[in-house]
């Protein structure tokens, strides 16, 4: 191609040229110094909810707690008498007495009178199984006579059959007894007392005897 003798045609391709070959020249950069670029945006912090607070698998895991103990449902307050003798587990041969308390007889004022409730046998007794709890709190005492007179024995309610024996033709029945618990031995002056036998003496006694023996010998 002929390029044009005019001046501002000439120079209108000239500067055409020179855009062109800079536009193709690759643009020149410092190796150690790479093109900047936008900062990557900043982590969100977590908060407390979103915060994992699972122990790692290598971790020892706290024991789980004991099991609780069952607790045992309330025993029904009964007395069941017997005309016979009683056995080794419970009362022989067939109840003639079988009578039933109320579940509150620990707060009832018939049950916690000073002296309870007095009841006539329909026979002379030689047997009985009276159950409750010990919360109840509940006791018998057992008579000879009839109107509650002349005591023979006294029977506590328990939770489990305990045959209780003895000749009574009446009972009076008291509930919210407070139990007694016994107090522990106290020894007194006497604990300071007790000394431990020296064994040096007690090899003496056994020497003064051998030699004794030997002399009569």
């Amino acid at each position: 191609m002929r390029i044009s003798s005019n001046p501002l045609v000439r120079a209108t391709l000239v500067v055409a040229w020179l855009a062109s070959a800079t536009l193709a020249m690759p643009q020149v950069v410092d190796r150690d110094d790479p093109p900047l670029s936008p900062p990557p945006p900043p982590k969100p912090i977590a908060t407390a909810d979103q915060v994992d607070m699972s122990q790692p698998n290598n971790a020892i895991s706290p024991p789980p707690p004991p099991p609780l103990q069952e607790q045992k449902p309330p025993v029904p307050i009964t007395v069941r008498l017997f005309p016979s003798a009683p056995g080794v587990k419970t009362c022989r041969g067939a109840a003639f007495v079988d009578m039933a308390l109320p579940l509150n007889a620990s707060t009832e004022p018939i049950y916690t009178s000073k002296d309870g409730q007095c009841y006539n046998l329909p026979g002379t007794a030689q047997c009985g199984v009276f159950m409750g709890n010990k919360a109840d709190g509940c006791e018998a005492k057992l008579f000879r006579g009839e109107r509650c007179t002349s005591f023979s024995n006294v029977a506590v309610f328990q939770n489990e059959v305990r045959p209780v024996g003895g000749f009574f033709a009446s009972m009076s029945i008291k509930c919210g007894v407070v139990p007694v618990e016994p107090k522990p031995l106290s020894l007194g002056g006497l604990g300071g007392k007790m000394q431990k036998p020296v064994q040096g003496k007690g090899k003496r006694a056994r020497r003064a005897i051998v030699s004794a023996v030997g002399d009569n010998d």
